[in-house]
Formats: C-alpha cells, sequence, structure tokens
C-alpha cells in the first residue's frame, strides 16, 4: 500500500461526500418529510403500529445521515431511494432486533479516536467470525445497527460544535490474523453485498486489511470481482507501519502498534451502557419473553422470519404469501400461486 497515495484518494473521496451532503441538504430533509407525512402514516395504519413501533420507527427516519446515505446510493434518484428505504422500514419493522447480547464481532474506538478525516475507527478480527453462520449473520447486523446509532450520537455532539463536519461513514481495520485460508467464506461475502449493503449502504469509508499474505491472494481476486468498483477503490491493504503511518500511535491499540491500551481493554461504544440506553430509547418493546434458560435475560426475540399479508400494499410480491427474515430479504414462499 503507498501511504500517500492512500491518504490522498481517502482524502478526495471524503470531501467529495460531504460536498454532496451539503448539495443534497433540502432535498434529503424533504424526503424525510415525505417518509414522515405519507410513508410512515401508511404504514402505521398497514401494521396497526403500537407507539413504541411508530416511535422507532420515526426514529431511524430522522437520522439524517442514513437517508442521505440511501439518497447518494441510488445516486440521488429520488423515487429509488424512497422505494428503498421503504422496503427497508418494513424489514426492520419485521425483523430487525436490537436487543441482544453484546457482540464481539465488531470493536469500535470510542470519541475522540478517529482517523485523520474524523471518522470512526472499527475492528474486526475475522477469526471471530468462525461461528453459527446464523449467528454471524445475525450479530454482524445488530453490531452494524448500533454503529448507525453511534454515528448518529456524534452528529448530535458536532451539532453542539458548528465548526465540527457531520461524520458520514466509519473505518474498517480488519485482522485475517488466525483465519485459515480453508475457513474463508465467500458465502458470507456474496450475503454482505445482498443483504447488508442495500440497508447500511454507504457506511464505510475505508476498509484496511490487516496481515494479509499471498495464501489470500485468489480469494481476494474472487471477492473483488463480487465488488463493485467503486468499493474495490477503498479497500486497502496496509503493514502494520503504514496504518500506524496514516492514523498515528493515539489513535491505535497497542497490538496494533499504537500507543493506547490492547484492544481489549478499551471501551466499546457499540456494547456501552449509553448505547445500550441510546438502544433501548428507540427500540421496541417485543412481545415474546425471554427464553428463561439458555440465553441471557436481555435477549428479547422475535421469530426469525415473520410472514406478510399477500395482499398488503407494502409487500413486495403483492398477492403472494412472503417472508421477511433478519438476514434475508423478503422471500416468496413456495406454494400456490395466485391467479392472473
Amino acid at each position: 500500500m503507498n501511504n500517500r497515495i492512500a491518504r490522498s484518494v481517502l482524502e478526495g473521496n471524503h470531501k467529495m461526500l460531504i460536498d454532496q451532503y451539503k448539495a443534497n441538504l433540502a432535498d434529503v430533509c424533504a424526503l424525510q418529510s415525505t417518509l414522515n407525512d405519507e410513508i410512515l402514516s401508511h404504514v402505521v395504519q398497514e401494521f396497526a403500529l403500537s407507539d413504541a413501533d411508530h416511535t422507532w420507527a420515526k426514529e431511524w427516519i430522522s437520522d439524517t445521515a442514513t437517508i442521505f446515505r440511501f439518497l447518494r446510493h441510488h445516486r440521488f434518484v429520488r423515487s429509488f431511494a424512497l422505494e428503498a428505504i421503504h422496503a427497508t422500514l418494513i424489514w426492520r419493522l419485521n425483523a430487525l432486533r436490537l436487543f441482544a447480547p453484546p457482540s464481539v464481532l465488531l470493536h469500535c474506538l470510542p470519541p475522540p479516536i478517529c482517523d485523520p478525516l474524523g471518522r470512526p475507527l472499527v475492528f474486526l478480527q475475522l477469526s471471530e467470525l468462525l461461528t453459527c453462520e446464523q449467528t454471524m449473520m445475525d450479530g454482524l447486523l445488530i453490531s452494524l445497527d448500533r454503529l448507525r446509532i453511534h454515528l448518529r450520537s456524534l452528529n448530535t455532539l458536532n451539532n453542539e460544535f458548528s465548526n465540527r463536519e457531520i461524520t458520514l461513514q466509519c473505518v474498517f481495520v480488519i485482522d485475517l490474523e488466525g483465519l485459515s485460508i480453508q475457513s474463508l467464506n465467500l458465502k458470507i461475502l456474496t450475503w454482505f453485498m445482498k443483504e447488508v449493503v442495500p440497508r447500511y449502504p454507504g457506511m464505510l469509508g475505508a476498509v484496511f486489511f490487516l496481515n494479509y499474505s499471498w495464501t489470500y491472494a485468489m480469494t481476494w481476486s474472487i471477492a473483488k470481482s463480487l465488488l463493485p468498483k467503486s468499493a474495490v477503490a477503498r479497500v486497502f491493504f496496509p503493514s502494520r507501519e503504514e496504518l500506524l503511518q496514516y492514523c498515528s500511535a493515539s489513535a491505535l491499540p497497542s497490538n496494533y502498534g499504537g500507543a493506547l491500551s490492547p484492544l481489549h481493554l478499551i471501551e466499546d461504544p457499540l456494547n456501552s451502557d449509553a448505547q445500550k440506553n441510546r438502544a433501548s430509547i428507540v427500540s421496541r418493546e417485543w412481545c415474546m419473553p425471554a427464553p428463561s434458560i439458555g440465553l441471557p435475560a436481555t435477549l428479547h426475540r422475535q421469530p426469525l422470519s415473520v410472514s406478510i399479508p399477500p395482499r398488503s400494499s407494502l409487500n413486495p410480491f403483492f398477492g403472494y404469501p412472503t417472508v421477511a427474515s433478519l438476514s434475508r430479504p423478503h422471500m416468496v414462499q413456495q406454494g400456490r400461486r395466485r391467479k392472473l
């Protein structure tokens, strides 16, 4: 990795992102008004949402950075963005659960620690993903939503200081140490691109892979073919020294060459008490009690999939029985087809 070139690329991308945000802020606010006044009111009636559900949905819609990222992901075409936001809102109401045990998949460094462009640093040790596939998918989605809430809390803080720019993205530092080539699962990457990116678009400003070696070259060549060029341009493979030159010692844990405490001893705002309190305020009250055996009492779960009425106007496959799940999009159930 050429550190100087990488920094210039990242700075250019960041400046363009901030300029786009400022130029399209009025359109984002107008889109939020439409979502609140028309889409959300229709969803409330269609699903007979409780007050808690309504508040939870409204919190997400009022997240200006999230709505901007959807609009940008769809090339600022209002109709496409509105359709995607609508579908994601239904998925969130049907499937997403914020109450869950602390996740070890992502570890975010607390503010004011950040990269040179003011973005949070999030560490992921891929060897931690060697668990049950479904558990990993669910855990990653919950962690990403907590990351979204964390970004919003940073922007709330930034609003108190008018000279601070909005935080729209974060930087992932992915550690490949301890990961064997046999354990790499391209199915997870495919799932991430098809299921996660459309629901959390534009959150990653850069991805740094550490401990990369030639043994991963074939896997990366395959993965690169699945990624859009814009995503590939944000992926780098620095040495530990190059990462230190980019971030500085004051922004990195000691086990990654920095001056901070080891990563596992640094507070993670994604799993802090403050984050849990914020999540509980904007989250929903689940109708099913937590199991008494085998799971922590804080974990309230609904069924992994929820049926959407065939004739619901919110069903993307109107007339067909459809299922929404946490880690998969709306799926048409196999069975009798409706008559045309």
